[in-house]
């Protein structure tokens, strides 16, 4: 038994399906009994779906291994992943890796294996496929290696783990600078994400270096979706830095943007870029404006990243207005939605804010508690700035209680960005 049709129709039968059961949405009963009597011969795209309604590989069918297989079940798994079909995609690499590979085609399945592990959200799992990725890519395939290590700095992105990040979209750069025809879309998104790392660890005018490199090259790449990640993330770099009237321009650009190719999400991000530009300018109420429309949007599309970014803002702009109680419920429900996206770093700041509005209440041993657990959070981070930052919030805290050692010891730490005795003076205990 060795034609394509014999071996359809004995599947078929050992799993008790009539041809127009088999036929169903894949093509006319007509055409099942025609390749079954060898009279046609099915398109290998076809014959694949059929493989997989009976839930046998496209070999049994085929009788071999032919490139033109391995080729069609790696392009199969990219645009399973496209389509939001991680688990897919994933079998169909596996069905892949029984075939013989050649190293940078093993490397690319192991690739697309990653992308879609990072999408079920199994991310050390995602981080070990594209590091086995990279160890099997050879040295003379440089854009595959460069995509390599721009997904692994991508999923260590997202696990916070921003110095390991760091390196990989590094090394992503190192690679697409020794390619001849090197990806201008790809090297935008490895510079976007060297930004936000750089930003993530307090170094604000490297990052503000690399975002102003990652917009040049979304402009190459002609990429509309580029060049407004590259503003939106300018707008926040150039406010960190200081220059307002730079970081409005993009904040503006990189909305117009989103909303004209329909990113909702990441124009509704935009506004709460607007409002840190204008609270970095002292126009509070205009700040307030944006932040809570962002809210707002952020509830209505039940983005949890967004509502723990914005219900933080309100939170702070609350506690500065002498409104303890308001700042308190807004910090709580930054940290609760900022802990379901598993944003640490604003889970964080926002414990900071609800232990300053524990204290003002009266609640000193919530607020030591609080700080504490927002302190370590950043620490196992290594999140230079939000640390100065939560530092600086405890100085004031330790200094209206009369503690002067205690908040020089801490504003000397946010200053110099020297973490090194914050376990000890805060008793960071696991």
């Amino acid at each position: 038994m060795n034609s394509v049709g014999e071996r359809l129709r004995e599947a078929r039968l050992s799993r008790g399906l009539t041809q127009a059961q088999l036929a169903r949405g894949l093509a006319t009963k007509g055409f099942i009994s025609q390749v079954e009597r060898n009279h046609t011969t099915p398109s290998l795209a076809k014959l694949r779906l059929m493989a997989e309604r009976l839930g046998l590989p496209l070999g049994h069918f085929t009788g071999d291994s032919s490139p033109l297989e391995l080729s069609y079940l790696r392009k199969s798994a990219e645009l399973a992943v496209k389509a939001q079909e991680p688990e897919r995609a994933i079998s169909l690499v596996e069905e892949s890796l029984t075939l013989p590979t050649t190293a940078n085609e093993r490397a690319d399945l192991l690739r697309i294996k990653g992308i879609a592990l990072e999408a079920l959200g199994r991310l050390p799992e995602a981080v070990g496929a594209q590091q086995q990725a990279a160890a099997t890519a050879p040295v003379d395939e440089p854009e595959l290696s460069a995509a390599i290590y721009a997904e692994l700095g991508y999923v260590q992105q997202s696990q916070e783990q921003f110095n390991a990040a760091m390196e990989a979209n590094l090394r992503s750069l190192s690679w697409l600078d020794r390619s001849r025809h090197a990806d201008p879309a790809l090297r935008a998104r490895v510079l976007n994400n060297l930004g936000r790392s750089s930003y993530a660890l307090g170094q604000m005018d490297a990052a503000d270096g690399y975002l102003m490199q990652a917009l040049d090259a979304a402009l190459d790449a002609e990429s509309l979706l580029r060049i407004a990640n590259a503003h939106m993330a300018l707008g926040i770099s150039a406010r960190a830095v200081g220059d307002l009237d730079r970081a409005l321009e993009h904040c503006q650009r990189a909305l117009e943007l989103h909303s004209r190719i329909g990113q909702h999400r990441a124009a509704n991000m935009v506004l709460n870029n607007l409002g840190d530009v204008h609270y970095s300018a002292g126009r509070k109420r205009q700040a307030a404006e944006f932040q809570r429309r962002c809210l707002n949007r952020a509830r209505e599309m039940r983005d949890d990243f967004e509502v723990g970014v914005a219900a933080g803002e309100l939170a702070r702009y609350a506690l500065e207005d002498g409104r303890a109680r308001e700042a308190l419920a807004l910090a709580r429900e930054s940290q609760q939605a900022a802990a379901r996206s598993g944003d640490h770093l604003h889970q964080a700041v926002s414990a900071a804010f609800e232990a300053t509005a524990a204290e003002r209440l009266g609640h000193p041993t919530i607020a030591n508690r609080k700080f504490r657990e927002a302190l370590r959070l950043l620490a196992d981070r290594s999140a230079a700035g939000k640390l100065a930052e939560v530092c600086a919030m405890y100085a004031d805290l330790l200094r209206a209680r009369g503690d002067h050692d205690g908040a020089f010891a801490f504003m000397r730490m946010a200053a110099e960005r020297d973490f090194s005795k914050l376990a000890t003076l805060a008793r960071l205990g696991k």
